[in-house]
């Protein structure tokens, strides 16, 4: 059983789909303070396999969605931030194309038989 203090379910998608959902991030100062916001992840299923990631564009800092749920490109290969198009490969959040900084950022799962566990909240 998974300990819904620290993570909460969701419906597992089903083949190049995506469930999103709210969590909450701690950042971080230089100064030892943090600041606390409310983020969104998603969880991916592609090619049968789920990786979650936060929706945010790591060149930018938007959305990747600018249609609520909608993240994957035309052909369904990657996923695409709609601000600058750039393109990430779905597994790895690797970038494939466009103006990033780096990829995706991870956000961690437990595959359950009642659907997918995730995170309530990320340290960033």
């Amino acid at each position: 059983m998974v300990d819904l203090d620290e993570w909460q379910m969701v419906v597992r998608p089903g083949e190049g789909e995506v469930v999103c959902f709210d969590l909450q991030a701690r950042v971080s100062l230089a100064d030892g303070s943090g600041v606390e916001l409310t983020e969104q992840g998603f969880v991916v299923c592609f090619q049968g396999q789920l990786r979650a990631w936060r929706n945010h564009c790591p060149h930018a800092g938007s959305p990747l969605d600018w249609v609520p749920g909608q993240f994957f490109s035309d052909d369904g290969r990657s996923l695409v931030c709609h601000t600058h198009y750039a393109a990430f490969e779905p597994l790895s959040g690797e970038c494939l194309a466009g103006p990033c900084a780096r990829g995706l950022y991870p956000l961690s799962i437990k595959e359950l038989d009642e659907g997918v566990a995730v995170p309530l909240r990320v340290e960033l």
